[in-house]
């Protein structure tokens, strides 16, 4: 009898970073439970890594709601009855200084940045107990760095707290073989990065930001979503890592 395949849950897998990680674990094997808001980016998604010859199931699903992560829970069980890696990959990010900083945009990011997390933890608890699996939260470089001009008082706080998260989980269900990790990132160049930030850019805003990079990044570039893809697959793998916070920003923290 073939041995069964490792599934991994990974939410905002439909595009972007939470896609390339999703491919890159399809690559090594794992069949996929791709979570997203929208279906059709989920059907195209499932659609393109079908190409890896395992199985890709699509769970649409707003985490922004009330109540969506334990239904989350329910639609993943429904699935399989056990999870080898679940990729905490949804977030939100609002650069703002504190004066402009809303209520509602903090409750937003402390929403997806820290309590999805912790509660799709929490929901899927017992299939990766029964897995012995992995859990892999998304932080940023924006826990530890900060950048003249972009104010990030609301959201460093929600990476500072996944951080934190992540090392009290992997003290708390190491016992039960569970180990949890996160990703602190630098830029990387997903669509959204893209969009939101380069493309509203003039030319010399453009060159200039182009040459920060170049000093910024001792390995000269911004990171690419395959480079974090890469490092999650690590993390899933890695037998003996727990409670790591692995920095994939190509030097930026060290300068």
């Amino acid at each position: 009898m073939p041995s069964r395949r490792d599934t991994a849950v990974v939410t905002g897998g439909s595009d972007g970073l939470g896609y390339a990680i999703a491919e890159a674990l399809a690559a090594r094997g794992a069949d996929l439970i791709l979570v997203g808001r929208d279906p059709h980016k989920l059907d195209r998604a499932r659609d393109t890594l079908l190409k890896h010859g395992t199985a890709v199931h699509a769970v649409p699903a707003d985490l922004a709601g009330p109540g969506a992560a334990a239904a989350v829970g329910e639609a993943v069980r429904a699935r399989t009855d056990r999870v080898d890696t679940l990729v905490n990959n949804v977030g939100a990010a609002h650069f703002a200084p504190i004066e402009d900083t809303t209520p509602d945009m903090i409750d937003a990011m402390l929403h997806l940045n820290v309590k999805v997390p912790l509660l799709l933890s929490r929901a899927l608890l017992a299939e990766l107990r029964r897995a012995r699996g992995s859990i892999i939260n998304i932080s940023s470089y924006w826990a530890r760095k900060m950048t003249a001009g972009r104010p990030s008082a609301a959201y460093s706080a929600t990476r500072g707290a996944i951080n934190s998260l992540t090392m009290a989980l992997a003290n708390e269900l190491g016992a039960d073989g569970v180990r949890v990790n996160a990703l602190a990132p630098g830029a990387v160049h997903t669509p959204t990065y893209q969009h939101s930030y380069l493309g509203p850019m003039t030319p010399q805003q453009r060159a200039a930001h182009d040459s920060g990079v170049q000093t910024a990044y001792p390995l000269g570039r911004l990171g690419a979503p395959r480079d974090v893809a890469e490092a999650a697959a690590y993390l899933a793998g890695a037998r003996w890592t727990t409670g790591t916070v692995l920095t994939v920003d190509g030097g930026l923290t060290v300068r």
